[in-house]
């Protein structure tokens, strides 16, 4: 592909000016008339060569002959080459000769990526999991804090408020293919970058919009380049990246023209506020310019200041649960370099830890592309997910602040220079600690200025508001506008996270008091574990937690007593756990017993506290026995209460029942309490056989039977009382259950603890009021 230039006569120069002035345009609309940038026009007034295709059409639009021009006599012949006129099949064959040229380049561009803390090169195609888009931008849509409230039903599902389940989501490369001009936002790390890069890829390949050349220009890059030049123009630049290819300009701009190019450019967000204002003017000249072509652009959400004429915007969606697997299958083959069955077997082991209660928040946090990564890399290392949660938002809140742009070399610009890392997280901790106390998940955009402009002034900061909520916002994604000027925490466990700093920044009795008088809210909970586990030493607010718990029920004579029989029961079994862990065990024996559905867990051998007080613990014989007595009364219940609300689920209630007392029959060895409970177990008619004579046996004996089974128990284990609680004192048991459980899990969570106070903690927790005064006197 070669062409020789022309260029105009002094006689020719003159001709074409006048017939501009008769025109009365100016050289750049006469540029855009031909379809071509300024440059040529400026070149061809000149004098100076200018490519063939350009001449003639700059001539044409001007009204004069374009042999007159060059000074050539009437009679000279235009080259009717593909290289001026192209049909159809011209086109096609430029298009796939540039793109063969453009290969290598684009694969050495494309086809590497960046991924943190990893060593080896990863190949795109080996990592890329495809994206979804939302076809409404979330912050652009008007609603209310009420709104955003009706669809928080449980914290749980904090995370998946970014996509409304009447918003439809869209594969982004249907997007693509619909908006042959696309706005692609997203929050950092969502996956914009990789998606570009593999469009480029697959066009390359001819497998996506094959009668297109690709170009991928990252905006930072041009930028620099522009700078440097002082030239700021995507027509040379790109016509720079086609020489490089041997692909002569002529060419480049005859594909223009004819809107043969899909121009991909990324990360407009990374452009620093003094060349940005230059480089969207390009942009916005050059789509309009060369308005055939596509055109793809991203940046983060929140740095889009920007309106490109004819452009759909659309937003990057939260990766979902299949998402998330085909990611992890492929991460562990790519970056942990499994074969693919082991791959398969870290990957299912990972999506089922991820999956456990425990790991909620980790979870949310894997909705993100670049988190997930990391969360991957940390689970790589030992199988398991770290016990020290703290660490882990830390270190997730550094790849936010700073790690990522580091990895990508990225300097954002900074308004102050005071501003580290450590203030922007002394601010978050205020807005955190003082929403959060509120119970407010989500603030109007006036209020997050609000505490913004206090926090500034109580840190004797001169910086806008306005400016550093952009920041946090842009270039961190932990603020983020949920619609319009209505704001909220990125991640809720981020929320927590920043509270719980807060707690720690003044570390006083005061403040733990405060801190502890929310222990009975289960969305504290977080919020105490990140703060025991931050803490150098817990002892404080680990013993002001127990006097808080011991307190709870101390004026009830009721639950006092109870939990005085809890103490004896528990110290009359010969066992190798700990007094505590038997206390707990007969704690949930009893309170499982008090509530109805829950004899489908009577295979359950353990239960959260034991748990959490001594780990994956095999009861002895007496446990045991004692665990399928209380499942036979709390079966019981529960089949009294199907009888009289839901006689469907009745049969399945009688063979629960049934199987619970077959088996405590089974454990049992004293001869007199098995011959009692052999004796009650012939009263019992045939379930199997017929359900409702059962059930008419149930409503005119059950009752006395069930008498008959609680004096055994009474008598013989000492269990199976009728405690006789009222709901308001059910609901306080359940409470002291749940802080309980609570402190048990701040002491396993804690960094540091005093041995003589973790060992008073656990040999008064479940005592009366009256057995921890005598332990503490002995």
């Amino acid at each position: 592909m070669t062409s020789q230039g022309l260029r105009a006569s002094p006689e020719g120069i003159r001709a074409a000016k006048t017939a501009l002035i008769d025109k009365t345009w100016s050289q750049h609309k006469l540029a855009a008339a031909v379809g071509i940038t300024r440059q040529p026009v400026a070149k061809f007034f000149a004098g100076e060569s200018v490519s063939r295709s350009c001449f003639v059409q700059i001539c044409q639009q001007l009204g004069l002959s374009w042999q007159k021009v060059a000074g050539f006599p009437e009679d000279v012949a235009f080259e009717q080459s593909s290289k001026i006129r192209f049909k159809d099949a011209d086109f096609d064959k430029l298009v796939k000769e540039v793109r063969q040229k453009r290969q290598e380049k684009i694969q050495n561009q494309c086809n590497i990526i960046q991924m943190l803390d990893i060593g080896q090169t990863i190949q795109l195609l080996d990592i890329y999991t495809n994206i979804n888009v939302l076809e409404q931008i979330n912050h652009l849509q008007w609603r209310e804090i009420d709104d955003w409230l009706k669809d928080l039903k449980s914290e749980s599902n904090f995370h998946q408020l970014t996509t409304y389940k009447r918003e439809r989501k869209l594969a982004a490369l249907e997007a693509v293919l619909q908006h042959s001009k696309l706005m692609l936002l997203g929050k950092p790390g969502s996956g914009k970058t990789i998606f570009l890069q593999n469009l480029a890829i697959e066009c390359n390949k001819g497998q996506f919009q094959p009668n297109h050349v690709v170009v991928f220009v990252r905006a930072k890059e041009f930028a620099e380049d522009a700078k440097s030049d002082n030239k700021f123009n995507l027509f040379d630049y790109i016509s720079q990246e086609f020489i490089s290819c041997n692909v002569e300009q002529e060419f480049t701009q005859t594909l223009l023209i004819h809107g043969k190019l899909l121009i991909l450019i990324d990360g407009l967000d990374e452009v620093s506020t003094k060349e940005i204002e230059n480089i969207t003017i390009e942009i916005r000249k050059f789509s309009q310019t060369f308005y055939k072509n596509r055109f793809v652009i991203s940046s983060r959400i929140a740095a889009q200041r920007y309106k490109f004429h004819g452009f759909t915007e659309v937003e990057v969606a939260d990766f979902d649960q299949e998402q998330v697997e085909i990611f992890a299958k492929k991460w562990f083959i790519a970056v942990a370099l499994n074969h693919k069955v082991d791959a398969e077997i870290r990957r299912n082991l990972f999506i089922n830890k991820l999956n456990l209660p425990e790991n909620q928040y980790i979870r949310e946090l894997s909705c993100t592309p670049l988190l997930l990564h990391w969360i991957c890399l940390v689970f790589q290392a030992k199988n398991e997910f770290p016990c020290n949660q703290a660490k882990l938002y830390k270190q997730a809140l550094n790849i936010l602040f700073f790690r990522w742009d580091e990895v990508r070399g990225i300097k954002r610009d900074r308004i102050n220079s005071d501003l580290n890392v450590a203030m922007k997280k002394k601010l978050l901790s205020q807005i955190a600690a003082i929403s959060f106390e509120a119970e407010n998940y989500f603030l109007p955009k006036e209020k997050i200025l609000e505490l913004i402009a206090d926090w500034l002034l109580k840190n004797q900061l001169q910086l806008d508001s306005e400016a550093m909520l952009k920041i946090i916002e842009v270039e961190h994604g932990l603020l983020i506008e949920r619609s319009q000027e209505i704001y909220s925490f990125s991640h809720l466990i981020f929320q927590k996270y920043f509270t719980a700093r807060k707690f720690l920044e003044n570390s006083q009795i005061p403040t733990w008091e405060h801190l502890v008088s929310h222990m009975s809210e289960k969305r504290w909970r977080e919020v105490f574990l990140l703060t025991v586990n931050m803490l150098p030493n817990a002892d404080k607010i680990l013993q002001l937690m127990k006097q808080k718990i011991d307190l709870l029920v101390g004026n009830d004579r009721k639950l006092q007593h109870f939990l005085t029989w809890l103490h004896q029961k528990s110290s009359s079994v010969s066992t190798r756990h700990k007094a505590v862990a038997v206390r707990a065990f007969y704690l949930v024996c009893v309170k499982r017993s008090l509530y109805h559905s829950h004899c489908a867990s009577i295979y359950t051998s353990g239960y959260n506290l034991e748990y959490a007080l001594v780990g994956n613990i095999t009861f002895g014989s007496d446990l045991a026995l004692d665990e399928f007595l209380y499942s036979t009364i709390a079966c019981f219940n529960d089949l009294d209460f199907a009888f009289e609300h839901n006689l469907k689920d009745a049969l399945d209630y009688a063979h629960a029942f049934a199987i619970a007392f077959n088996e405590a029959i089974e454990l049992v060895i004293a001869p007199k309490l098995k011959q009692a409970l052999q004796k009650l177990k012939t009263q019992l008619p045939d379930i199997d056989r017929n359900i409702e004579k059962f059930r008419e046996w149930w409503q005119t004996k059950g009752q006395v039977w069930g008498k008959q089974l609680r004096y055994f128990l009474i008598k013989y284990r000492n269990i199976g009382y009728d405690w006789e609680f009222n709901e308001e004192q059910k609901e306080l048991l359940q409470t002291y259950y749940d802080v309980n459980k609570l402190l048990v899990d701040c002491l396993n969570s804690a960094t540091d603890v005093t041995p003589t106070v973790r060992q008073k903690i656990e040999d008064t927790l479940l005592l009366a009021i009256a057995d921890i005064e005598k332990v503490n006197n002995s």
